[in-house]
């Protein structure tokens, strides 16, 4: 008996009146049972089609959540670890529960489109979204490319555009009025005069301070994984390793926490602390919870009576006193660890706007320069000889 080609299907009609398809998918057979003739076809055309861009047969059995564990751990070795973190979640807190026992070939463009609607239904950030929708693409183009899927069905999906919030700011009295509130404490203040993220100042070391020339280095992150623990990380960019200038009263400040404030928190602990050689450590020695920093920060920010703004909103604040003071975007952008280009596009309108100077600069380079002709009469046609004027 002649076996049947990959992808080829047939129809057979049972005794009780339904109809039996088959079709074979990597020398394997699969069969369905419909009610009628005409889904029986239709089943096997889908199918067909589904074959000729390469859907294998693996794909009948796999599930979302199997393939999805896999492509995580084969993203790790070359993705960021706060980058894998965030993917991980994305998958735990949404992908999974929605897509997760659903059998690869079951996978279409409408039921990730269903996906997208369910999230906005109920009412999740435009950003989450967007996160999942990356994370579902990455997956989704794995699975093509091992033929578990017949395309990216995610590339045929409407993804809600992530509307970027309004950044709320504090001026410079009351970034003053908070930091005589919590009585100038230095991780506060170092934060409000250099516009470091959170993850960047939690993970300062006593060693990226070059005490003499008055610079402080940023030379790395903390990621903290879902399980515990934490991570040492480079910034995210080139740009991210970044030497910024200290004032001489910020740099006083350090030098009392490093001399004063540490050694006693070392003695408090005793055989509990963990020296790594953390700026801003726990009272263990090891580094601060982010989460933990921001909550606390909306509790200050709350008793403090001052506006309500995130613990990264403290970088934007920063950035703007210094562009409202004058200080170059180009200055400005390498305090942030940014691009010019993603400085001017979040903060041009705190940069000042002296127009009038520049009008008044070109209005004078532009003007033509009035000449009386009359004077001038006739020239000799030898160049050597001067220009005779009327008198």
């Amino acid at each position: 008996m002649k076996r049947r080609a990959h992808g080829e299907g047939s129809i057979t009609k049972r005794a009780n009146g339904r109809y039996l398809a088959q079709v074979t998918i990597d020398r394997k057979r699969v069969t369905r049972v419909f009610d009628t003739r005409r889904e029986a076809q239709e089943w096997i055309t889908t199918t067909t089609r589904q074959v000729a861009r390469g859907l294998r047969f693996n794909s009948l059995t796999t599930t979302v959540d199997e393939l999805l564990a896999e492509w995580l751990v084969s993203k790790q070795a070359k993705t960021r670890p706060a980058t894998i973190e965030s993917y991980r979640r994305m998958a735990r807190l949404y992908l999974s529960p929605e897509l997760g026992r659903l059998k690869l070939k079951d996978l279409s463009a409408a039921r990730v489109q269903a996906f997208y609607n369910d999230l906005q239904r109920r009412e999740t950030g435009a950003r989450t979204i967007v996160i999942c929708h990356q994370v579902l693409h990455g997956f989704l183009d794995y699975a093509q490319r091992q033929g578990l899927v017949a395309q990216n069905w995610s590339k045929l999906a409407e993804v809600p555009r992530h509307e970027k919030r309004e950044m709320s700011v504090w001026d410079e009295s009351q970034v003053s009025q908070f930091l005589q509130f919590i009585n100038a404490d230095p991780f506060y203040r170092l934060v409000f005069a250099t516009g470091m993220r959170r993850g960047e100042i939690i993970g300062l070391q006593w060693k990226d301070i070059d005490w003499q020339a008055g610079m402080i280095q940023v030379r790395r992150q903390v990621c903290e994984p879902e399980g515990g623990g934490f991570i040492f990380q480079n910034p995210k960019t080139e740009r991210g390793r970044r030497a910024i200038r200290l004032g001489k009263g910020m740099l006083e400040a350090l030098r009392y926490h490093n001399a004063v404030t540490i050694p006693q928190m070392q003695a408090v602990a005793g055989d509990r602390w963990q020296d790594h050689d953390l700026i801003f450590p726990t009272s263990v020695g090891t580094p601060i919870n982010g989460y933990e920093v921001s909550k606390r920060f909306k509790e200050l920010v709350i008793q403090s009576g001052l506006p309500p703004i995130r613990f990264h909103d403290i970088r934007h604040t920063a950035a703007s006193i210094m562009l409202l003071h004058g200080e170059p975007p180009v200055r400005v952008a390498a305090i942030l660890g940014q691009t010019v280009a993603v400085l001017l596009s979040v903060y041009a309108h705190y940069i000042q706007d002296d127009q009038e100077r520049a009008a008044n600069l070109m209005d004078e380079i532009t003007t033509p320069t009035s000449i009386d002709l009359s004077a001038v009469v006739e020239t000799d046609a030898n160049p050597t000889h001067p220009i005779r004027i009327r008198k």
